[in-house]
């Protein structure tokens, strides 16, 4: 496997390029079958999805077997990579590789902070406000809605989002407020045409409850 950072003209770091060779079937994988798709981790399925008839949307069912693949990020790793998305980006690259049951196969993969979703975040909207019209509510069956937003970019967490009271988002709620919350994981996925949150769900609900935007890989 080959890394290499990906820059703009003036040196500006965005992304991480990453060539993966001698993968072949990754352990968090997707089967379709005409407008079903099946989201499997390890044989366990996570997410049982149809495409509707009329192509405006993807009925989606979760279940409550997705772990994920990122062991725990303590608080001194958080102030120690606070604000380096790059260093972030090789930490959750290296865990993609070593974990067999993450997504990673063989091709090229960009972990980039250049997210598509900042497109939306319109200066009018607040961050809590923002992240309830982008992420697809309800568990186990939610809908996710290809014409919200001129095509869908929501986001979809593969397991229910912990409450602001919840005891992990508390603990986090602190570093989203000086600044040293980790990232959350996402990972873009064509069929369903969304994001799936791969990890960070207690990470954003904090970032939510204490309105500071969330920081993306």
């Amino acid at each position: 496997m080959q890394r290499s950072d990906v820059t703009r003209d003036d040196g500006t770091w965005v992304g991480l390029s990453l060539d993966v060779q001698d993968r072949r079937r990754p352990g968090l994988c997707i089967f379709s079958a005409g407008p079903r798709l099946l989201v499997s981790q390890l044989s366990r399925p996570l997410l049982l999805a149809v495409v509707d008839d009329q192509l405006q949307g993807v009925d989606s069912w979760r279940t409550d077997e997705y772990r994920s693949f990122v062991p725990p990020l303590r608080a001194n790793m958080g102030r120690a990579l606070a604000g380096s998305p790059e260093r972030w980006a090789h930490r959750f690259v290296q865990h993609l590789i070593d974990a067999p049951d993450s997504p990673l196969h063989e091709g090229r993969w960009l972990l980039s902070c250049e997210s598509v979703l900042r497109r939306w975040h319109h200066v009018d909207v607040s961050h809590a406000e923002y992240w309830s019209s982008m992420l697809v509510d309800g568990h186990p069956d939610g809908y996710i809605d290809w014409f919200v937003h001129s095509g869908s970019w929501e986001v979809l967490p593969l397991r229910p989002m912990p409450d602001a009271d919840d005891s992990r988002v508390k603990a986090y709620r602190k570093r989203a407020r000086d600044g040293t919350l980790p990232p959350v994981l996402l990972w873009w996925v064509s069929g369903l045409d969304c994001h799936l949150i791969l990890d960070g769900h207690a990470r954003l609900a904090a970032a939510i409850a204490e309105s500071v935007e969330s920081p993306l890989l």
